[in-house]
């Protein structure tokens, strides 16, 4: 990939642009790829040492524009890019697509509903639309959730590849420290799996429960997760409905992604 840039009286610019190009073809470079690139594969594909691609990743990440998984090292594309981004593979403005599958949660369960995305170690809250009711749950958008933690969290997870979803646990800041808790925690994202919805109860937040499903891009990975979230004397009766009603809402917004359709 080349790249020349000009100023407004068409002469070309070179010193004081150069690095802001290589960044530019870096986030190219990373959002083309489906499944993350690495710092080696970078620097293949753009001719640079590794040093510089190194430094220059690690401005990108520090700005928000790039994530780097714990647990495969590859770069992906983050919240900021995420959003501004109208591609239809694993970058498109998920807020847009959501927006009306969550209307539809709050509007029939009258619970605060929330859309994730995950960076790093992290969930991090991209929209909430509240409950009316007095008695309910306050998320924030920006708000970092550690991902076994939650319902967000862990249904993101039990929708990676079963080998990275281990080693992501592995390294995570939040991950249990025994095997017994592993093993456990591994149980709860097959079911999940199996169920196609996370549940949080009390995990997080004492007396909250809550539900929550993914929402995977055309090459059947998770991009983002949604939840509704309430008191648990009003959740607990009602889990598998608003579980479903989840699953139901992520699977839309993943067909709009062109997921396979048995995501």
């Amino acid at each position: 990939m080349s790249c020349t840039v000009f100023d407004d009286r068409n002469v070309e610019v070179r010193s004081t642009t150069r690095t802001l190009v290589r960044g530019l073809q870096l986030l190219e470079l990373i959002g083309a790829a489906r499944d993350g690139a690495t710092v080696t594969e970078l620097a293949a594909e753009t001719k640079l040492d590794k040093g510089t691609v190194s430094r220059l990743l690690a401005t990108i990440r520090s700005a928000g524009w790039a994530v780097q998984s714990p647990a495969d090292r590859k770069y992906r594309l983050a919240g900021k890019a995420l959003l501004l981004s109208h591609d239809t593979t694993n970058h498109v403005d998920v807020r847009v697509l959501a927006r009306a599958e969550l209307e539809k949660l709050r509007e029939r369960w009258n619970e605060t509903v929330n859309l994730g995305i995950v960076e790093g170690h992290d969930v991090v809250y991209i929209d909430v639309l509240y409950s009316t009711a007095a008695v309910r749950v306050m998320s924030v958008i920006g708000q970092r959730m550690p991902l076994t933690r939650t319902a967000l969290g862990q249904t993101f997870m039990s929708r990676l590849p079963e080998a990275e979803a281990q080693q992501l646990i592995a390294v995570l800041r939040e991950a249990p420290t025994s095997a017994t808790e592993r093993s456990r925690l591994l149980a709860e994202l097959a079911a999940c799996r199996e169920r196609g919805y996370a549940i949080d109860d009390e995990l997080n937040q004492p007396e909250v429960v809550c539900v929550g499903s993914a929402i995977c891009d055309v090459s059947g990975r998770p991009v983002a997760t949604l939840s509704v979230s309430g008191p648990a004397y009003r959740m607990r009766s009602r889990v598998a409905e608003i579980g479903d009603s989840c699953r139901a809402a992520a699977g839309a917004v993943s067909a709009s992604l062109g997921a396979p359709t048995s995501t």
